[in-house]
C-alpha cells in the first residue's frame, strides 16, 4: 500500500514540479514522503490544496511521531484541552465564509477537544449564510470528543447540536441560529449569545 511519493515533481509538468532543483535534489530523501496510493493520487491532483509547505509539515510530524516511539495517541493537529472549568474555544459565523478551518494529515486525527471533570471545550454557533467551522481528516478521525468525569455533575455530552428559529425581541427579525458544543460537563447544557443578522442585538441560544 505505501508508495514513496515526490513532494516537488520528479520531471517537468508533474505537481509540484521545481526546475531550480537539481535530478539529484529530486531524487534525494529529502524530496520524498511515504504516503498511500489513494493519497499520493489525491494529492497529485490538486496541487493547489496540498502544496509542498503541507506535505513537509505532514512529513516533519510524522518523523516526530516515530522519533518519540509511536506513542499509542499521535497528537491531533488541533488540540483543544479543558480540565476543571471554563471554555477552551469559542467560533461564530456571523457572514458567508468559513470562521475555522481544520485539516488533518494523513493517518492523523484533524482535531481532539477533551475536558478532564467540568468545563466546556468549544462552542460553535452560526447564524449567517456561511459554515462555522470545517474539519478535514485523510484516513483517519476529523474530530474527536472527549469528557472525563471524575465528579458529580449535571449532564456530560460528546456533543450537543441544536438548530433554533428566533425571533429578535426588538426589531421582529425571525432568523435561524445553530448551536453545537463539542465535550461539556457541568450542571446545565450552555447557553450561548448570538446576534440578529438585522439589528446586532443579542438573543440567547
Amino acid at each position: 500500500m505505501g508508495e514513496a511519493a515526490h513532494m516537488r515533481g520528479a520531471r517537468p509538468g508533474s505537481a509540484r514540479y521545481d526546475p531550480a532543483m537539481t535530478d539529484e535534489e529530486r531524487a534525494s530523501p529529502g524530496n520524498g514522503i511515504w504516503l498511500c496510493r489513494d493519497c499520493a493520487k489525491l494529492i497529485d491532483s490538486d496541487p493547489e490544496r496540498f502544496p509542498v509547505s503541507r506535505l513537509e509539515d505532514w512529513k516533519e510530524a510524522h518523523e516526530a511521531w516515530v522519533e518519540a516511539g509511536r506513542p499509542t495517541t499521535q497528537p491531533a493537529s488541533r488540540e483543544v484541552s479543558v480540565t476543571d472549568g471554563g471554555i477552551g474555544g469559542v467560533i461564530s459565523n456571523e457572514g458567508s465564509g468559513i470562521a475555522l478551518e481544520v485539516e488533518g494529515v494523513p493517518g492523523q486525527t484533524a482535531e481532539r477537544i477533551h475536558v478532564q471533570g467540568r468545563g466546556i471545550g468549544e462552542i460553535i454557533t452560526n447564524t449567517g449564510s456561511g459554515t462555522a467551522k470545517v474539519v478535514r481528516s485523510m484516513g483517519s478521525a476529523a474530530s474527536e470528543s472527549r469528557v472525563t468525569v471524575d465528579r458529580p455533575v449535571g449532564m456530560a455530552a460528546g456533543l450537543i447540536s441544536k438548530l433554533s428559529v428566533l425571533v429578535c425581541s426588538h426589531c421582529g427579525t425571525q432568523f435561524t441560529a445553530t448551536k453545537v458544543v463539542q465535550a461539556f460537563a457541568g450542571d446545565q447544557e450552555p447557553r450561548v449569545q448570538v446576534k440578529c443578522p438585522k439589528c446586532g442585538r443579542p438573543a440567547w441560544v
